[in-house]
């Protein structure tokens, strides 16, 4: 949860902007959080992921009709760095539309083509929830994103992403291979499986996550974050490498930062980058609560406060 702020946070200030043009301004890179960043109120990235945090919390089974509430609510309090697939599916929901059809709708209206990371990137809560049950990690993965995000690249790109989370966590390695060949079996796009496959021995650069044509593309993402499976256990290199990289840098930091804070721990953030964000007691708080339920295997996780 550290891990998601932080990379976001780093990334945020030069969001869209081509590798080229992050190197011309900052020729020793992005390697410090703004510090207005902590009296700041959080992005979406991170705010989404707090969202989902407190739904799991709310009861056994993630409730598609509650998260989509918070969301509504969310967007109302806050909004800050909203995509514009979200916007869309959060009007449909204001106007009456169940959270089970709004973001089918808006995907079907917008041709089936829209594919963004907003379902990707706040997917952390759900491994932490379901550390110990797989079937569950899946089910409540594909109703996290399904909630904004309908198309099945955006589901099986986050149901991967949670499975990979939750190696992290348990300190297991993941074949990349099996994992396309396990997505596939289970329905997965044919984009998603090759899109693992080739994170085998690609570098960033690859990836071209700068491309304006694919910016913001769930696989590319998802890419990111299995890319980072791979790296050195610095989490300070790794998720400067990400977001130096350009492009949707604060969501692409933010993932990169799930994956590493789940590898390394908190005490491998740097301690600059943790004084400079909004309320990271909330974060740790969360987690701390996410894991114990998961653990102890509770019917009734405890309440919002």
């Amino acid at each position: 949860m550290l891990g998601v702020a932080a990379g976001s946070a780093l990334g945020l200030g030069v969001e869209g902007w081509s590798r080229s043009a992050i190197k011309d301004r900052f020729p020793n890179g992005i390697t410090q959080i703004h510090e207005g960043e902590r009296d700041s109120l959080w992005d979406d990235d991170v705010a989404q992921t707090v969202l989902l945090a407190e739904a799991l919390l709310a009861g056994d089974r993630l409730d598609a009709e509650d998260l989509a509430g918070r969301l509504r609510r969310w967007a109302k309090e806050n909004g800050r760095g909203m995509g514009f697939l979200t916007t869309q599916v959060l009007r449909e929901l204001e106007r009456g539309v169940p959270a089970t059809e709004a973001a089918r709708l808006v995907w079907e209206a917008e041709g089936r083509s829209s594919a963004g990371n907003g379902a990707i990137m706040r997917c952390a809560p759900v491994a932490l929830r379901w550390l110990n049950d797989p079937r569950r990690l899946i089910e409540e993965a594909i109703v996290s994103a399904q909630v904004t995000h309908f198309d099945p690249r955006c589901v099986w790109s986050t149901v991967a992403m949670d499975v990979a989370l939750v190696a992290c966590l348990l300190d297991l390695d993941i074949n990349l291979v099996a994992l396309a060949s396990a997505v596939s079996a289970a329905g997965a796009p044919t984009e998603v499986a090759q899109a693992i496959r080739s994170v085998e021995g690609a570098t960033l650069e690859d990836f071209e996550l700068d491309d304006p044509r694919t910016m913001g593309y769930t696989l590319k993402t998802m890419q990111v974050g299995l890319w980072c499976l791979g790296q050195s256990a610095d989490f300070e290199a790794t998720v400067v490498k990400v977001v130096n990289a350009g492009g949707d840098t604060d969501t692409n930091g933010a993932v990169a930062g799930a994956v590493m804070g789940a590898r390394v721990g908190s005490g491998g953030i740097p301690d600059r980058w943790l004084k400079d964000l909004h309320t990271p007691e909330r974060l740790t708080e969360l987690a701390d609560e996410l894991l114990k339920v998961s653990i102890n295997g509770l019917n009734q996780p405890p309440r919002d406060r």
